[in-house]
């Protein structure tokens, strides 16, 4: 939602200054900002692709789409009703472990909730063993998930807004949170309307139809994915080609002010040992007497910070020697439900030197992580799986599966952006208190913003060399 307008940001010009991708917004016919809309027309896919799509410009695109509309409502669904919560949660850390260990990119990001709902809209058109693969991989089965799902979506959705503030130079003075998901169908595609219907009533999505097929269809994907990420995202990862016939977009944005900022007069550049090198960084230094808590997690050393409202922020320090990328299931269990977490400081403040980040690793190839979680025959042509509940007068295949990234840190909050895509083809320096507990992130470091109400993990990242960006 759109906060009033708060006071001047004594962090923006420190923002504003350090930002080296500028971003272009396109400010499209909206809603009134903090109204969301009900019983928008769903986008259809005949394959399934979310796409993570950073969009170059404004201009409407050259590729015509149709919207489909489904008679079924959307029917949002409360935390309290969610039938499978805690394994939806527990199986979106398992995904977003995956999907940190597979990338090759010297800092990973990613948003496990993004590619977690992006898979569960892609499930409501598997059928037979196909189907029982998404629920032991998404922890979850048939209504239930998908129940689960629409809960948690509602439940974030109560901060949503128009997500080009998180482009501006001051951090919106409520936190805001913005989902999105569409589903673009070939226009020849011979969709199941069963499949529309689940996807208008669980998801909100929005179907549109299109010529995949052809190269045109590049600035459909773009457009969506510039817009409903503020311009984060620039363009979508997915190339149309004419075997295309599914694309499910799933685009989710975060900006949130944290609740103690740190002093810019306090950043300076400190050394961090990437593990190979040692580079000098701009390094937050803060002190908060009761606001952060710091913990130890089966090794791992956490502190939380808090945003302003709603969401926190885990910065974890593994163990010497660990890649922050190999944390475990137990890791993540533990600094979502607090279990077997020891206090570390005891009563006395804590304080904080942390890198300032801005990191946007490229595309992550989601196939890998697929694979890790059980899901690897979406994409084999040797044994087909079976998305007969999209089509029946085709074969579907997932060929493409991107998730785009981007992630800042500074003194005054946090901006997150990523877009996921699933893509089926047819086949034929401060002083601190003598007796604070401190924490020095001069080393890898594992990142986790998440929901503060229910511990749902929204991103990840697996910080090596802040330098690198």
């Amino acid at each position: 939602m759109e906060g009033p307008a708060r006071p001047a940001d004594p962090t923006a010009s420190a923002r504003a200054a350090r930002r080296a991708r500028p971003v272009r917004p396109c400010r499209p016919d909206r809603t009134a900002p903090g109204e969301r809309p009900r019983g928008r027309s769903l986008a259809v896919v005949g394959a399934a692709v979310v796409s993570a799509t950073l969009a170059a410009g404004c201009a409407a695109p050259e590729g015509a789409t149709e919207p489909l509309r489904s008679e079924v409502a959307y029917q949002p669904v409360s935390l309290d009703e969610a039938p499978a919560l805690d394994g939806v949660l527990a199986a979106n850390d398992a995904l977003g472990a995956a999907m940190l260990s597979s990338s090759d990119a010297t800092n990973a990001v990613a948003s496990p909730f993004g590619a977690y709902v992006a898979l569960s809209m892609l499930a409501e058109g598997a059928r037979g063993d196909t189907a029982a693969a998404f629920d032991a991989a998404l922890g979850a089965a048939g209504a239930d998930r998908t129940a689960s799902v629409s809960a948690l979506r509602e439940a974030l959705l109560a901060y949503d807004g128009d997500p080009t503030l998180a482009a501006a130079d001051q951090l919106p003075a409520a936190p805001l949170l913005h989902l999105a998901d569409r589903v673009v169908l070939d226009d020849e595609l011979d969709v199941e309307p069963d499949f529309l219907a689940a996807l208008a009533r669980g998801y909100d999505a929005g179907v549109d139809t299109t010529d995949l097929g052809v190269a045109a269809a590049k600035a459909v994907l773009d457009e969506w994915v510039n817009r409903e990420t503020g311009g984060l995202v620039r363009s979508s990862a997915i190339t149309p080609h004419p075997d295309l016939r599914v694309v499910l977009q799933d685009a989710i944005v975060l900006a949130a002010r944290w609740r103690v900022p740190f002093e810019p007069s306090d950043t300076a550049p400190a050394a961090f040992a990437t593990g190979t090198d040692m580079v000098d960084v701009d390094t937050l230094h803060g002190t908060a007497e009761a606001d952060w808590t710091a913990h130890d997690v089966d090794g791992w050393t956490s502190v939380r910070l808090p945003y302003v409202e709603g969401f926190v922020a885990d910065l974890v320090l593994p163990p010497a020697g660990t890649d922050p990328a190999d944390v475990s299931l137990d890791v993540l269990g533990g600094l979502r439900t607090g279990a077997e977490a020891t206090d570390l400081a005891q009563g006395r403040p804590i304080g904080v030197a942390v890198p300032v980040l801005d990191l946007e690793p490229g595309p992550l190839d989601l196939l890998l992580a697929l694979d890790a979680v059980g899901l690897g025959e979406l994409s084999r042509l040797s044994d087909l799986p079976d998305l007969g509940g999209i089509t029946t007068t085709e074969n579907l295949v997932l060929a493409q599966a991107a998730q785009q990234a981007r992630l800042t840190l500074d003194e005054g909050g946090t901006v997150a952006a990523a877009v996921t895509e699933l893509a089926a083809d047819s086949t034929a320096a401060q002083v601190q208190p003598a007796d604070a507990f401190v924490v020095t992130f001069d080393r890898p470091f594992l990142l986790r913003v998440a929901d503060a109400e229910t511990g749902l993990t929204l991103f990840l990242a697996a910080v090596r060399d802040p330098s690198a960006g």
